[in-house]
């Protein structure tokens, strides 16, 4: 087709509206539910509809909308008339499989548009992720898929081009459903066939967490530790299964790139992000940032997105905070910038990520978040941040508090409780026991007011609070307030960024379970202003620290799934939890020969967060979350994901069938 200059399209756009009217008649959308021998179904039964057609903004309005049809709930009837070029109708509507079959698409037919009009009027059935509707598609039993209906007016088209009289399309798409082949499934039933049969599968005894806010006794979890029973190619990729889910799924680890449709370990290392541990960004000078971002290994590139131009100030650093930047106005550069956090109104925290070849493992190498000098930094996401800071001291004498009252007219704290002074602090920085406030003077007055957490003999650590804040308001907002899920850690990022790009296409295969990066507290240590020496018990712990197994996620701003608002995924993937992995009893089977990072919080202590990592060794141990170390994403596959092949082993692993373009 012929594209003309802006200026000249103006002119036509003009006259098209004061001259032209297409009418888009009546259009149906319709699927024959086509099943091949029936006669000895028994008990199963065979239901393939449609149904929740929702119609998009911006659609003109339909003279019929898309409605199914209440006698006949395979259909879709709609009517549009697309008035002007860039006019478009758009409309999703599921494919709900509520039978007991599978079925597979034998025939996709879509008719209705002239080819003379095929340039103009562009008429697409794809899955909601923008991929054709084809033949071959698999929608295995309770599965639902939902697909995407667009008719649209190309706006950029030349007069001659255009008909000279109103015309009407009768579109239509059929799509024919047939009984799918059987096939071996990797739902859990799989698993619990292997189980009688195998030591290595073993059944996980209670309770556990695995939709958003439910906590259920568990009875359809197993834990794989086979040597040869948990490899499977899904998505081009490697996998490992870790365990099934309580809804029937498959919980699995990345584990590369293939080689000749096998998984063996001898593979080479391929190209991914190379993360740095995190330190200090100038960033005063008015550059472009962007929300998210892509990448290009094979160019070593990345690429802004949803961009904007700030400032790094005091006033404008929250936003700017979780966001990406090549540090230039430019979108595309070779070293990207994570800005994690804040220190003062010309200085962020942040890490540089650069593209290089990583382990086969691994989809690259990245801090769990850059800055690490707050308890809110051992979260997968965060929002408010207490940063650790640290004054040295001497002879000076101060006044030390365990409690204070709030003046909010004059934003006056004043020690009260229990207070001491200590007037050298080299022989007097052991006796503050339970006495963490101070102003650092000897009134006990002032606005701001700060609790220590950590001494030596030369120096305090220390958390500033305002506003009438307590120490127990400063870990609340950190850990578990209701907006406390606000920015991606830098290892989220990353994961988002990889999975985005490579796995987008299968999210319909995946299941949104939950993913725990649990912050409960085991042990508040000197965090607690009414006990605990700030010189030996500065330790504040988490739940895992006893190294426990249970799948229970207590708090739901640490239950990490795409339907949870309050601590939601961008999408179903996310890290291995320590849990888990403590579950698969053999280092050998948790062995890269590097470490990577767990989605589950250790400690904090002194000014570091601290999170586990599966070791060299396959050991599980832990370090700063400011580390820079392996990233492995999990996925948990739907429940009946069919298989093609295979037996699980590194040299014939499980093929599961591919999204059929879904």
């Amino acid at each position: 087709m012929k594209r003309r200059s802006n200026q000249k399209n103006y002119f036509i756009y003009t006259f098209l509206l004061l001259i032209l009217s297409i009418g888009l008649g009546y259009a149906l959308l319709q699927t024959n539910l086509n099943l091949n021998g029936l006669a000895n179904l028994g008990i199963n039964s065979w239901d393939i509809h449609f149904a929740n057609v929702q119609v998009a903004s911006g659609s003109v309005e339909a003279t019929t909308p898309a409605t199914i049809n209440p006698q006949d709930n395979t259909k879709v009837n709609y009517a549009i008339k697309l008035n002007i070029p860039g006019d478009y109708y758009e409309f999703t509507v599921d494919i709900v499989n509520a039978g007991t079959l599978p079925g597979e698409i034998s025939l996709v037919t879509v008719s209705g548009v002239d080819p003379n009009y095929a340039d103009i009027i562009i008429y697409s059935v794809n899955y909601i992720n923008g991929v054709p509707v084809m033949e071959g598609d698999i929608i295995n039993d309770g599965a639902t898929k939902t697909i995407k209906v667009k008719i649209y007016f190309e706006p950029d088209i030349d007069s001659e081009d255009l008909p000279t009289d109103n015309f009407i399309l009768n579109l239509a798409l059929e799509i024919n459903y047939v009984q799918a082949d059987d096939r071996e499934t990797t739902s859990s039933t799989l698993l619990q066939d292997l189980a009688p049969n195998n030591s290595c599968i073993t059944k996980y005894n209670g309770q556990v967490t695995e939709q958003v806010g439910q906590t259920v006794t568990a009875n359809n979890i197993y834990f794989d530790n086979c040597l040869d029973k948990r490899n499977v190619i899904f998505g081009g990729y490697c996998w490992q299964i870790i365990r099934t889910t309580e809804t029937g799924g498959i919980k699995m680890i990345y584990n590369g790139l293939p080689q000749n449709d096998k998984c063996e370990s001898t593979r080479v290392e391929q190209r991914g992000i190379i993360g740095t541990e995190g330190d200090e960004k100038y960033l005063a000078n008015n550059v472009l940032y962007g929300n998210n971002f892509t990448y290009n290994p094979n160019e070593n590139t990345f690429t802004l997105q949803n961009t904007f131009t700030a400032t790094w100030s005091d006033s404008t650093y929250e936003d700017i905070i979780g966001t990406y930047t090549c540090y230039t106005n430019s979108t595309t550069c070779t070293t990207l910038y994570s800005i994690n956090g804040y220190k003062s109104n010309t200085t962020g925290y942040g890490s540089d990520y650069t593209t290089g070849y990583v382990n086969y493992y691994e989809i690259g190498t990245s801090p769990f978040n850059a800055q690490y000098a707050s308890t809110s930094k051992i979260g997968y996401m965060f929002n408010k941040t207490y940063h650790a800071l640290e004054r040295y001291l001497t002879t000076t004498p101060i006044k030390y508090g365990n409690n204070f009252t709030y003046d909010s007219n004059t934003n006056t704290y004043t020690l009260s409780g229990t207070t001491k002074t200590v007037s050298n602090w080299s022989t007097g920085y052991n006796t503050i026991n339970n006495t963490h406030y101070t102003c650092w003077n000897t009134s006990g007055t002032c606005n701001t007011i700060s609790y220590i957490y950590y001494t030596t003999d030369e120096l305090a650590r220390y958390f500033d609070l305002k506003d009438g804040k307590n120490i127990s308001d400063a870990l609340t907002e950190m850990l578990h307030a209701d907006n406390v899920n606000r920015y991606n850690s830098t290892i989220k990022g990353l994961v988002d960024a990889w999975y985005a790009q490579k796995m987008a296409s299968y999210t319909d295969m995946l299941e949104d379970v939950v993913y725990c990066n649990d912050g409960t507290i085991l042990d508040l240590a000197a965090m607690n202003p009414n006990g605990g020496n700030t010189y030996d018990n500065f330790w504040m712990t988490f739940k895992n620290n006893n190294q426990t197994t249970s799948l229970v996620c207590n708090n739901l701003t640490d239950q990490f799934a795409v339907s949870n608002n309050k601590a939601k995924l961008t999408y179903p993937v996310s890290l291995a939890t320590t849990e888990e992995l403590a579950n698969i009893t053999s280092d050998s089977l948790r062995r890269t020969g590097t470490w990577y990072h767990n989605l589950t919080p250790n400690y904090y202590a002194s000014a570091s967060g601290f999170d586990y990592v599966v070791d060299v060794d396959g050991s599980i141990g832990y370090v700063s979350t400011s580390q820079n170390g392996g990233v492995r994403p999990v996925v948990s596959l739907g429940p009946n994901t069919t298989i093609f092949s295979g037996t699980g082993s590194e040299t014939e692993p499980w093929i599961v069938d591919p999204p059929s373009n879904s």
